[in-house]
């Protein structure tokens, strides 16, 4: 790291996080995260926001898609697939019993952009129980009725109107891969927190996430002093001697 300095944590619950963390925009999380001199968990430009006013922030709910494009089961397989579900749930309902208050869920699909991975019902019932929005690697669909569903931001990487071509669930919090901007790929694992505005998507390492969180406070409130002092006129010279490069 570059600086030597003890790293924060408080004893805070993640929906206050995610409160907090709300009030920030993308260029001070970078900046806080480049502080601490992390600078690799910036995500691809390709993940955009359904409704860009929305701030996606929230600890992630990790869980890892195959497609079964052309993958073909016998019916004896079909069968004891449905015996195990039958027995233990099947994995998507395994992945929702985990979704807790403040959580993101958070898909790596593997590359797959055939369907869609992700529909409004299944929004509905995640935010019901307390999921904050939606980071997908791949697709979504029924985004008309998403984009009605109050505060719930959803980042993706595209729509498509098919589920079938289908997938499967086969990891839930375990670390999965996402595309990366400065990095071909970036790694987020369980708890990690993940930011995404208008400017972007970045994952906060959750050693970091209320060193970041505090940073991000501080530079909030010097910048609305900055701010306050410059649209009041002050001089250009005392701008620059004060601030330094804007």
């Amino acid at each position: 790291m570059s600086e030597e300095k003890e790293i924060r944590h408080l004893d805070i619950s993640t929906t206050e996080r995610v409160r907090r963390y709300k009030e920030f925009y993308g260029g001070c999380v970078s900046d806080a995260l480049s502080g601490l001199g992390v600078r690799d968990t910036v995500l691809s430009p390709d993940f955009y926001p359904l409704q860009p006013d929305l701030i996606l922030a929230g600890e992630a709910l990790t869980v890892k898609l195959h497609s079964l494009a052309g993958e073909i089961l016998t019916e004896e397989e079909q069968e004891a697939q449905k015996a195990e579900w039958k027995r233990i749930g099947t994995p998507q309902k395994r992945m929702m019993q985990q979704v807790y208050p403040g959580c993101v869920l958070v898909y790596d699909t593997g590359g797959d952009t055939q369907p869609a991975h992700y529909g409004e019902m299944s929004c509905v019932l995640a935010q019901s129980h307390g999921c904050v929005g939606i980071l997908i690697a791949g697709n979504i669909r029924d985004t008309r009725y998403v984009m009605k569903m109050e505060d719930f931001p959803v980042f993706t990487l595209g729509t498509r109107p098919n589920a079938f071509g289908g997938w499967r669930i086969t990891h839930i919090q375990q670390p999965i891969y996402l595309p990366g901007h400065l990095s071909h790929y970036v790694k987020v694992c369980p708890g990690d927190f993940v930011f995404g505005d208008t400017d972007g998507v970045q994952v906060i390492p959750k050693e970091f996430i209320d060193e970041v969180m505090l940073r991000c406070e501080a530079i909030v409130e010097h910048e609305n002093e900055e701010r306050r002092l410059i649209a009041d006129g002050m001089p250009i010279e005392e701008v620059y001697e004060k601030y330094g490069d804007l």
